[in-house]
């Protein structure tokens, strides 16, 4: 090689490094999954509302196209060959006969279903796509085979945004097409029951039997944690705290289920339900220091009857203690009492906020026995003598919170939460009473329902 040929091989061979060199590393990389060029003809909540027969198997024979991002796949194992993909109406349960789904289809991935050939049903109550198969005689619902996966799961983009949707006990319905069922959800203010702290989330030993544990809101509702024996962290002791559970939500008949996908998804970091209260908290009672039966007591309260004897008692349903007064059994035409918190001062504070629970029960039909509660502040009373006394001053906040509706013959599920009324035009020391106006006559309408409180909360910045 002569001496110029050298010389321009080695100026090409420069220019192609310093080129290489100056390439930004990320336009480098191949560019990831785009979403193919199908278009879906069909929301998830339309999809599943073709199946209308619980138990039946709704064979699907039209070009039908769903889309959804994946929210939970099996990359723990407390899944099982199953993806569940969500949209903005609704989610569902893929069905496949295959493992190691994650690696193909991780959270966050959209996947189209063309549905032509598929066949939607329900395991009591929690909906699923797969093919109907034959099973011993008789018909079932089995996954996707591997070999079809391709021609009815489509895997598009990536690293799509996933959050899950904060919803409320009340809002988790246990029928079928429920929004939620399939669905990513959060619940906030949730706790293990305090015997199971001292368990793991699921059976490790040679069974990996699946495991139901307990959780409990602060508002008193309940819902089973159900986890797989083969899950990867089912030997991980539950956490003693209360917080946030982000999870699937399933339901077996009218039992509502919780599966999580792995323990980043319990948040339970927060002081239990009834111990210290968040920063910013000037008065906070929950009850729990309270006897079942008895009248409710706490230092610089008061709790007393103006008409008739009844008084708030504290009772206890679920492990949760509450104020509870009723004029049932009272025998009097007239059932007056109250309930009223300590004074709080709100001078050395702004943008305070009163908040507490409430459930009524036994309304009858109609309401016809429900009885009257009361919501009033004063900056007047003094923390002694009788509250209905002339010279103290109430001002009536009953319209301007949420009060629980009631059921006729028993309790609503859940606590009814009042929102936040807001204090911050008051000064001084308020008070806040809670006044039961109730009947209990020896004949006639009896407005005796009863009244049960919890949480009172003032908070302040």
């Amino acid at each position: 090689m002569n001496k110029v040929t050298k010389l321009f091989s080695a100026l090409v061979l420069l220019t192609l490094f310093g080129a290489l060199a100056s390439c930004d590393k990320n336009f480098d990389e191949p560019p990831g999954p785009s979403d193919p060029n199908i278009a879906p003809n069909m929301t998830i909540a339309q999809f599943k509302a073709l199946h209308t027969t619980p138990g039946n198997f709704t064979a699907i024979t039209q070009d039908i196209i769903i889309a959804g991002v994946v929210v939970a796949n099996d990359k723990s194992g407390n899944f099982y060959k199953q993806l569940f993909i969500q949209d903005t109406t609704g989610a569902i349960q893929l069905s496949l006969d295959a493992t190691n789904l994650y690696t193909s289809y991780p959270v966050g991935r959209r996947v189209f279903v063309r549905a032509n050939g598929l066949t939607l049903s329900d395991n009591n109550g929690t909906m699923l796509l797969g093919v109907r198969a034959m099973i011993n005689g008789s018909p079932s619902l089995e996954g996707i085979p591997s070999g079809l996966m391709n021609r009815h799961i489509i895997g598009g983009s990536i690293n799509n945004p996933v959050s899950p949707l904060e919803v409320t006990f009340s809002d988790l319905g246990t029928n079928m097409q429920n929004r939620y069922i399939n669905a990513l959800i959060k619940l906030k203010e949730y706790e293990f029951l305090a015997a199971d702290t001292a368990r793991t989330y699921s059976d490790t030993s040679a069974y990996r039997t699946t495991t139901n544990l307990t959780i409990k809101g602060c508002d008193g509702s309940s819902v089973i944690v159900r986890t797989s024996g083969y899950a990867n962290f089912a030997g991980v002791g539950v956490p003693n705290g209360m917080g946030d559970i982000t999870s699937i939500y399933t339901t077996f008949g009218t039992t509502r289920q919780l599966v999580i996908r792995d323990t980043a998804d319990v948040e339970f970091n927060q002081p239990r339900c009834g111990s210290a209260p968040p920063p910013g908290t000037i008065l906070f009672e929950n009850f729990e220091g309270q006897s079942t039966n008895n009248p409710i007591t706490i230092t610089d309260w008061t709790n007393v009857a103006e008409a008739g004897t009844k008084v708030y008692l504290g009772k206890t349903f679920s492990s949760n203690i509450y104020a509870e007064m009723s004029a049932f059994g009272a025998a009097a035409d007239v059932v007056t009492s109250w309930l009223v918190t300590k004074g709080v001062s709100l001078d050395a504070t702004a943008i305070e906020k009163l908040s507490f629970d409430t459930k009524q029960g036994f309304i009858g039909t109609g309401g016809v026995n429900a009885a009257n509660l009361k919501v009033k502040i004063s900056t007047n009373y003094t923390g002694t003598g009788n509250p209905w006394d002339a010279s103290v001053t109430w001002t009536d906040i009953t319209t301007q919170v949420a009060l629980s509706a009631g059921t006729p013959t028993s309790y609503p599920t859940t606590f009814t939460n009042s929102g936040e009324y807001d204090l911050s035009a008051l000064s001084g020391t308020v008070y806040v009473a809670f006044v039961y106006e109730g009947s209990d006559p020896s004949s006639g309408v009896k407005k005796n329902s009863n009244w049960q409180i919890d949480n009172i909360k003032i908070t302040g910045n």
